[in-house]
């Protein structure tokens, strides 16, 4: 679990790109938590602070335990690490600033909605995350699992998760 710190005094710091992501999110889609924070620079600042330390440290830990294939050559590398750091930064962006809105309803909390409608929806958004995240490809999930997934699923979200008719169809998969 992280846990976000803010001394009262952070000093003469500025907000780093994370701290003003954070805050252009918040303002937009958490307003009133906003409205809660006594100082949100100080906030937004240390938030920026906490999310870069991080990233350095999930991306350290990947290039340790990440072994090099041999023969890599110097791009090859470059390319990876790269690909490294972008992976453990968009995990510390979902857990730390692009938080959910504020009038975004848990799906657990829908009266209408039975326990297996509960649990195909968090099945369907789990994998769609995956999918999104570079985590999974459309060809490890069967027919009928693409097809759950692909249901009540607006095209522009079946385009970049590779579930489109289209994309299926380049892949032999449809």
């Amino acid at each position: 679990m992280i846990v976000l710190r803010c001394p009262p005094d952070v000093g003469s710091v500025d907000v780093n790109q994370y701290g003003r992501r954070a805050q252009q999110h918040w303002q937009e889609f958490r307003p009133g938590r906003i409205a809660e924070i006594d100082d949100p620079e100080a906030f937004f600042t240390e938030l920026g602070a906490d999310v870069q330390d991080e990233v350095r440290i999930r991306w350290t830990a990947e290039r340790v335990t990440a072994p090099a294939p041999a023969g890599e050559s110097f791009l090859e590398r470059a390319g990876r690490l790269q690909q490294l750091r972008y992976d453990a930064e968009g995990e510390v962006l979902r857990e730390l600033v692009l938080l959910p809105a504020e009038d975004d309803v848990d799906l657990a909390d829908d009266p209408h909605l039975t326990e297996a409608e509960v649990a195909e929806e968090q099945w369907r958004e789990q994998h769609l995350h995956d999918l999104l995240a570079g985590r999974s490809r459309p060809g490890d999930f069967s027919a009928a699992e693409r097809e759950r997934l692909r249901a009540g699923a607006v095209p522009r979200l079946l385009e970049l998760t590779g579930l489109s008719d289209e994309a299926l169809a380049r892949q032999g998969l449809l």
